[in-house]
């Protein structure tokens, strides 16, 4: 229900209600479009008179509920059973199996988004060393009770008893949603998709050598073809802990989302032979269950790897950053100005340096207190930095006093910039309490070209500038 603001006229309450409807009927198509096409693609693997071999629809429908819950309305669920009952319908299903079999897969689908409503936003996204075992038992979960609803379908349809039925069921469910889930859960939006395509592509045209996890994967496969037998399926297993290692999540959880449907079609069609003399259900069973959790490892790994990146990204930033203003501190400018220095000494070019020093700070502290102070810090270095071209340096040298460092720039120019900085540092910044605080800035200037004169003497010239600065009364830059 729409509330109306008392404020509101009835034309505008009527806009609102029309805008919601128009949202919640295109979130439904949306849901019911997803269901019927990937229903539709899991028939065309339904082999005659029994189960599909790879069902992804569930998984897209669970994932698709878990990344965005909006969708998972009572509309949204009376879309995907729309879904499900017209790509049964439509591909020769009679009327009672199809209602069976949807029945079973929407409760699948609704014990698996129960678990997901539990879990936190970083399991969702597999950002913990352990995300993936609870996304495993979101997918136990709904393969469970899916297999309990949909066994007497399979009883019905395949003449199993209930037990064999709930195994068939249950393996078939879990191998789709452990595969699938991921994909769906880490997908990029298209323009994401579209940026990281052409971001592999020029990586693989710099370094062919990152196609090698994927090249050692195609010869796993053309390997477990020609060979055969049981152990086909664990034959790739060393080339998935690479790609799990060498790619990105997502990239692993779609290459081991395509190993697993290329692996489980293969064998329902005899592709992949792998020389079992009893043709019960049972073999079924245990190679998709192996499969599911086959799975679960390269995904595992390439989780711990994401995590481990991101802790030692954490950690190079805490390392290289000042706490409290988030710029460079005095060693990592120092570590990174050396190598842009000799990197210009190579190619040619201007290099200046400039030094900034907070006009009268520990007035600021004594007046107004330290949080005063570090507020001031705060925002004047985020002016600065949100100020200056993206590949300059800027760093907090200590207290009050920062650095800046450009490529590219001559005398007279960076001059026009050091003043443009000190007009911006002069402007009004607000404090928590409503205050408004003024300050002022004296600048150092020192440019040269790179291949005449090193880091530290530029930087010692910009020094000299800004004592230059100071005794000439502060608040004015000064060249060296």
């Amino acid at each position: 229900m729409v509330a109306q603001h008392p404020h509101s006229t009835p034309q505008d309450f009527r806009a609102s209600t029309l805008a919601t409807a128009r949202q919640l009927l295109l979130q439904a198509l949306l849901v019911a479009g997803v269901v019927f096409l990937a229903s539709g693609l899991g028939i065309l693997t339904r082999p005659e008179s029994q189960l599909a071999t790879f069902w992804p629809t569930n998984a897209l429908l669970l994932g698709l509920f878990a990344r965005r819950p909006a969708l998972a309305s009572p509309a949204g669920w009376a879309a995907a059973a729309l879904g499900y009952v017209a790509a049964d319908l439509l591909t020769g299903t009679s009327l009672p199996t199809t209602l069976r079999l949807t029945a079973a897969n929407l409760a699948g689908v609704l014990a698996g988004y129960l678990v997901f409503r539990h879990l936190r936003e970083e399991d969702r996204r597999l950002l913990h060393p352990l995300s993936m075992l609870w996304v495993l038992a979101a997918s136990a979960a709904a393969a469970v009770c899916a297999s309990l609803v949909g066994s007497l379908t399979s009883h019905t349809l395949m003449r199993m008893g209930f037990l064999t039925a709930s195994g068939f069921w249950f393996s078939a469910e879990l191998v789709s949603y452990v595969a699938l889930l991921p994909v769906i859960l880490l997908a990029p939006s298209p323009a994401g998709a579209w940026r990281e395509v052409r971001a592999g592509l020029a990586r693989a045209r710099k370094r062919p050598r990152v196609l090698m996890p994927l090249t050692a994967l195609a010869l796993a496969l053309v390997l477990g073809v020609a060979v055969g037998g049981p152990g086909a399926i664990a034959f790739p297993v060393p080339a998935l802990l690479w790609c799990a290692l060498a790619y990105r999540l997502f990239t692993t959880a779609l290459v081991t989302a395509l190993l697993c449907m290329w692996t489980l079609i293969a064998i329902a069609h005899g592709i992949i032979d792998l020389g079992l003399p009893d043709q019960s259900a049972h073999p079924v069973i245990s190679l998709r269950m192996g499969m599911a959790l086959l799975a679960v490892a390269p995904l595992t790994v390439a989780s711990v790897n994401a995590a481990r990146n991101r802790l030692l990204a954490t950690l190079n930033h805490a390392a290289d950053h000042d706490a409290l203003t988030g710029v460079l501190n005095r060693s990592a400018f120092l570590r990174r100005g050396l190598e842009l220095a000799e990197h210009m000494q190579r190619t040619g070019g201007t290099v200046a340096a400039m030094m900034l020093d907070i006009d009268h700070f520990k007035s600021v502290n004594d007046r107004h207190g330290h949080a005063a102070g570090d507020a001031v810090l705060t925002t004047f270095a985020g002016r600065m930095r949100d100020h200056l071209r993206e590949d300059g340096l800027f760093g907090r040298f200590g207290g009050e006093e920062f650095a800046v460092l450009l490529t590219g720039v001559d005398a007279a120019a960076a001059l026009v910039v050091a003043e443009r900085l000190r007009l911006l540092a002069s402007e009004l910044i607000p404090l928590e309490d409503g205050r408004l605080l003024d300050i002022t800035v004296s600048v150092g200037v020192a440019s040269a070209p790179a291949r005449m004169t090193g880091l530290e003497q530029l930087l010692s010239q910009a020094d000299v500038a800004l004592y230059r600065a100071k005794a000439m009364g502060r608040n004015r830059v000064v060249g060296a």
